[in-house]
């Protein structure tokens, strides 16, 4: 029931408890349960981005290794194309994680309160489900992502001018441990 309640609150128009609880609210309701509808204004994408992963493992004998970045969004989009009804999950999941964590992180890089926390635990979630608990028969004890941005230019006959930059977003190192695997 108070699932329920609190899926129809984050849904309602603004009210008396909304406007009391709404941040309880929404650290419960999202990320996993966030709406993104654009139904009726959709708004196309006006940058490409790509996520990245490295991470460090640790073998048998102690020694640690860091893998090369693996771009996870090229692995999105290799499932996408070609197919005709593709999945929610590789269109939007890491993208919308990513949009989330990163939104809700101060200057000096660290969550910004619950919602921050939960955002950042989500997208660390999504990503370990995509690379397991051992790389080349190691296991990963941290992991750390990264967020390349290049604006999409604007079709011929428009005005507008896109700046021919690309940005980068790199998060720290995130530890990982057995405990971050638990449901998964």
């Amino acid at each position: 029931m108070t699932h329920l309640a609190a899926i129809f609150l984050t849904l309602a128009p603004v009210n008396v408890i909304r406007a009391t609880h709404g941040e309880t609210i929404d650290s419960y309701v999202r990320p996993e349960f966030a709406q993104d509808w654009k139904l009726f204004a959709p708004n196309p994408k006006q940058r490409n981005d790509a996520i990245g992963v490295r991470l460090r493992t640790t073998g048998a004998d102690g020694t640690t290794h860091m893998s090369d970045w693996v771009n996870l969004t090229a692995q999105d989009v290799a499932v996408i194309q070609g197919n005709p009804a593709p999945s929610h999950v590789h269109q939007n999941m890491l993208r919308i994680a990513w949009d989330n964590a990163e939104s809700l992180r101060d200057v000096r890089n660290l969550p910004r309160g619950a919602r921050g926390t939960v955002a950042a635990d989500y997208l660390k979630r999504i990503v370990l489900q995509r690379v397991g608990r051992e790389r080349q028969g190691e296991r990963i004890t941290a992991m750390q992502l990264a967020g390349r941005y290049t604006m999409v230019q604007p079709p011929s006959w428009s005005s507008e001018t896109a700046p021919d930059t690309t940005t980068y977003r790199m998060l720290p190192w995130w530890p990982v441990t057995d405990q971050d695997y638990k449901g998964l």
